[in-house]
């Protein structure tokens, strides 16, 4: 008697168990489902959305959907936003992911704006500076920090410059290490 009392009670709490965890997931589909996320063809001039992934250091996504041409491949996909001004370094290089965690603390499952001139990359990426909640400019914190360059191929502001020119001073974040052994970010 002993042993079916204990099979049962085995059973008993892993059927409990799993209808709690179909409750638990089902509720959180509902919850994700229940607000739609925003569409449209055209680009408001400054777009207010929620972070809803992280690529990389320079690179998020939101949680809103563009239909326009300019989005190419990523239309009708949510809108990826590539930090205008800054390169962050790439998978596999050093720093890449204390760069790719920095940009998740500061904005991931919170609201942003991204300040923009409607200027789309080639994979569809529209190019930015992303508005934190406390009004600080991720693109300018990362340089700030050190875990990203300001990317003078494609920008020629000096605030920038001037920013990445500081941290190189202050040898933190990529300019902590030797320049011969940086190597292409």
């Amino acid at each position: 008697m002993q042993i079916t009392s204990v099979s049962t009670y085995r059973v008993l709490t892993n059927y409990l168990s799993a209808v709690l965890l179909i409750l638990f997931l089902s509720s959180f589909q509902q919850d994700r489902t229940s607000q739609p996320i925003p569409k449209s063809d055209v680009l408001p001039a400054i777009i207010k959305a929620e972070v809803i992934g992280i690529q990389d250091g320079d690179t998020i996504e939101l949680k809103f959907i563009f239909a326009g041409k300019k989005a190419g491949r990523r239309k009708d996909m949510p809108l990826r936003i590539r930090l205008l001004h800054v390169n962050a370094p790439e998978r596999g290089r050093p720093y890449y992911k204390v760069a790719k965690q920095f940009t998740s603390e500061k904005c991931f499952r919170k609201k942003v704006q991204i300040r923009h001139a409607g200027n789309f990359d080639r994979y569809g990426r529209l190019l930015g500076e992303v508005v934190l909640p406390d009004g600080k400019i991720l693109n300018k914190e990362l340089v700030k920090v050190g875990y990203a360059v300001h990317f003078k191929k494609y920008s020629g502001s000096s605030e920038y410059s001037n920013l990445e020119i500081q941290a190189q001073k202050k040898k933190i974040g990529i300019w902590s290490f030797d320049q011969v052994n940086l190597g292409k970010l």
